[in-house]
């Protein structure tokens, strides 16, 4: 089973997979700490779209980058609309939206490509990233995947494209469903865990009871969707740390009632030796 790790480098610390690593593929997502934000964003803010400094979103980008063996040049990000669009990124894409919003992909929660050095990056503060690499193909992909995509199954359908537009085999395709809000903290009404349960009426235990509340595990509900989509269980692994829950390591549009930061997450295929 492929494992996730805590690695810090240069004060910033982020979760990675050293298998991957060996295989090819860098896999990173960030934590709150190390960087020059003020509060409420403090301190290794990585979105430009939530009322920080762009001057310290900038160099905090600039900070995870060098940690990740990245530069600002190379990063690729979308503007993520809670949709299920995906897009194909090859050389002519690197840099858009590093420094500014109005250059980032528009109207798409995913990325593709098998052009290495190029670093697929999404911003989180709750939502599920969802990431995936294939080591024969040298393909890598990288899901937005909040509660609107998980209901329009974002991450299967990037799986698929990676098939269809790569020639990918799911039983090769490694996937890690990174840090997000748990079924700990994602209390929701009535009327959206019926319309959860009727979507995902062949899954089990994704919405759970407690003291008259119903809460929906999203990473659950993710890891068994892509399981039956052809990815082999032990090629799938969970990061199960709930951003809600923990404050001193991520931000969380829940817990801090939307006025907050927000977490990078990135994949790049490395060069061949």
């Amino acid at each position: 089973m492929q494992d996730w790790h805590w690695q810090q480098k240069w004060g910033i610390s982020y979760i990675t997979i050293p298998e991957w690593a060996d295989m090819g593929a860098l896999a990173a997502f960030s934590a709150r700490s190390g960087g020059i934000s003020y509060m409420p964003f403090d301190s290794l803010n990585m979105g430009l779209h939530v009322g920080d400094n762009p001057h310290h979103v900038i160099e905090n980008r600039k900070r995870f980058m060098l940690a990740t063996g990245g530069q600002l040049e190379q990063m690729v990000c979308c503007q993520q609309v809670h949709g299920d669009r995906i897009k194909l990124i090859n050389h002519s894409h690197a840099g858009l939206g590093a420094k500014e919003m109005k250059t980032a992909i528009g109207d798409s929660d995913a990325m593709i490509t098998n052009v290495p050095g190029i670093f697929l990056t999404t911003f989180y503060a709750d939502c599920i990233p969802v990431y995936f690499f294939d080591p024969v193909k040298r393909v890598v992909a990288l899901a937005h995947s909040g509660w609107k995509g998980t209901m329009l199954r974002i991450a299967e359908k990037t799986l698929q494209s990676m098939t269809e537009e790569y020639k990918c085999k799911p039983k090769d395709i490694r996937s890690f469903i990174g840090p997000g809000i748990g079924s700990c903290c994602f209390a929701i009404d009535g009327s959206l865990a019926d319309k959860a349960i009727r979507e995902f009426d062949s899954l089990s235990d994704i919405i759970r009871y407690n003291n008259g509340k119903q809460y929906w595990d999203l990473p659950a509900t993710i890891y068994q969707c892509l399981i039956k989509a052809g990815i082999e269980n032990n090629h799938l692994n969970i990061c199960p740390l709930c951003t809600c829950c923990n404050a001193d390591y991520f931000y969380s549009f829940r817990r801090d009632k939307g006025n907050t930061g927000r977490m990078g997450a990135v994949i790049t295929l490395l060069e061949r030796n």
